[in-house]
């Protein structure tokens, strides 16, 4: 077990630091998002990242 904690206490290391709310730049219509994906009958996570992008303003 003790190697396996070593090598979670490593990725832990390499993990990038969160982003503060204060560095994203721009807005999402989460909104106009959800009703999007809900009439192409998919979830969000589903959708290419040129369709998300159109619910996107800087």
């Amino acid at each position: 077990m003790n190697g396996l904690m070593t090598k979670y206490k490593e990725s832990l290391l390499k993990t990038p630091k969160p982003v503060p709310f204060s560095a994203i730049k721009g807005a999402m219509d989460y909104r106009g998002l959800l009703a999007y994906a809900k009439s192409q009958g998919k979830k969000i996570s589903e959708l290419a990242q040129e369709e998300k992008m159109k619910f996107y303003s800087e």
